[in-house]
Order: C-alpha cells, then sequence, then structure tokens
C-alpha cells in the first residue's frame, strides 16, 4: 500500500523536475509512477493526502487554486487513486499551512496494518513526524520503504534511519510520468 503526503510530495517533485525546465502538472501519471516504484511487489492501494482549499468566490487566487485542485482530485480519482484531505489553515500574515494532513496519514497507516490490508507500505512524504507511525507499523509487523528525493535537504534522516529500506528518486525516475507533451 503506498501512502503519498501530497504536499510533501509536490515540492519534492518540484525540486526534482527543475533540474531539467520541467514543472509539475496535475496529470502526472501517479498510478504509473507508483507501479514502477514498487515493483515486484503488488500493489494494494494508493492513498493521496492533501489540505483541501475552500473556494473563496470572487478572489481570482482563491479561484484559481481551487480549480487547480479540483483538477488534481478528478486525475488522482480516474487512477483509482484513494484522496485523504487535511485542512488549509489560513494566516493573518497570508501564509497558508496544512492541518490533520500527517495526522490522517498516519491513523490510516496504522489502522490499515492492524487490519492487515497490506504487508509493505511505502511512504512518500519527508516528514519526521510519521516516525512514530512507522515504529508503529512496524511494531505490528509490517515493513516500511521510505520514499524520498536525492536531491540536497530532499531526504529525513529520520526515516531513513526507522524505515526498513530507502529509495531516493531523481528527475529520470519521475520525469517519464509527465504527459508526452513535455518530455
Amino acid at each position: 500500500m503506498v501512502f503519498v503526503d501530497g504536499g510533501n510530495w509536490y515540492f519534492k517533485l518540484k525540486e526534482l523536475l527543475a533540474l531539467t525546465g520541467k514543472k509539475p502538472r496535475t496529470d502526472f501519471d501517479m498510478r504509473g509512477f507508483v507501479e514502477e516504484l514498487i515493483a515486484p511487489d503488488t500493489l494494494t492501494d494508493i492513498h493521496y493526502y492533501i489540505g483541501k482549499l475552500k473556494r473563496k468566490r470572487g478572489h481570482e487566487k482563491s479561484e484559481a487554486l481551487y480549480a487547480k485542485q479540483q483538477q488534481l482530485i478528478r486525475f488522482l480519482q480516474k487512477q483509482q487513486i484513494r484522496i485523504g484531505y487535511g485542512h488549509i489553515i489560513s494566516y493573518p500574515d497570508g501564509i497558508h499551512h496544512e492541518k490533520g494532513v500527517d495526522v490522517l496519514m498516519a491513523v490510516e497507516m496504522i489502522r490499515y496494518a492492524v487490519e492487515n490490508t497490506y504487508d509493505i507500505a511505502y511512504l512518500i512524504s519527508s516528514d519526521n513526524d510519521l516516525v512514530p507511525a512507522v515504529e508503529e507499523v512496524q511494531r505490528l509487523g509490517k515493513k516500511v520503504v521510505y520514499v524520498g528525493s536525492s536531491i540536497k535537504q530532499g531526504q529525513s534522516f529520520g526515516l531513513t534511519r526507522m524505515c526498513d529500506k530507502t529509495i531516493l528518486l531523481q528527475e529520470k525516475d519521475v520525469g517519464k510520468f509527465l504527459p508526452p507533451a513535455l518530455l
């Protein structure tokens, strides 16, 4: 089973693709990428976690961001990827933060381990807050593979240390899953 921290994934993908001048797109072939990533293991399910944007009608930037997120959600759902939602909190200084994404991801990693839904969890996130969830999943007899980025500061050493295996992605691992027009 694959667990993707959507916000974290977006920024890691952006860094990897920037090396060749490419940019992340909502029509990235996530299922194809995941299937190649985990081979020869059998894919049970993909769970993608994001902070859900609230639409502010009449606010141009909000409308554009909301539309882009809805496009991403539809594309992921077409690939039969399950979406888990956290929240986006706006601070008075204009900065936005995701809340609840890591907690939901951790809870579901543990819940599916308890339900014996998977043997190996592939964790696509570099958030050290997930280390306790990894420990619990392993205590339940499951293996965890950490998937991070080879880019400077892209690797979580806490997750690398705790997980059973680490995969550090390079541009060549992800670029081929962009739409053909961009290759």
